[in-house]
């Protein structure tokens, strides 16, 4: 498990099932998109 990349998560994701943009790892959509409708990835207790 590695922390996803965006800045403001706080989420552990598995690199096998990650969501991958370059060489970064995601935990979600919003989360690789850059959040560009604000909404957080909607993982509990997670403040992105």
């Amino acid at each position: 498990m590695v922390k996803c990349d965006c800045e403001r998560c706080v989420c552990q994701v598995d690199p096998a099932t990650a969501i991958r943009v370059g060489d970064k790892v995601y935990c979600s959509d919003a989360c690789a998109q850059g959040h560009p409708n604000g909404p957080g990835c909607g993982h509990a207790g997670c403040p992105c």
